[in-house]
């Protein structure tokens, strides 16, 4: 990916298993974890957090929050 330019590349995440849906729902909560921690002044950028997000997404560095069901 580029720079300048944010391509979403769906289908490299959907060979990966996330779906579209997922994507959107992983990539918002990254973006809010992000924004609290330069709040507190813990992470410092000059980048928006929703694109610090998304570049995490597309680069497999968010993991999917799977909650099992007990039986």
């Amino acid at each position: 990916m580029s720079d300048d330019l944010f391509e979403l590349e769906l289908e490299t995440l959907e060979k990966r298993g996330v779906s579209r849906y997922k994507a959107v729902l992983m990539a918002s909560q990254q973006a809010r974890y992000i924004n609290n921690q330069q709040r507190m002044g813990t992470v410092k950028s000059k980048e928006k957090p929703t694109t610090l997000a998304l570049r995490k997404l597309f680069e497999g560095r968010v993991v999917e929050d799977v909650e099992e069901n007990p039986a």
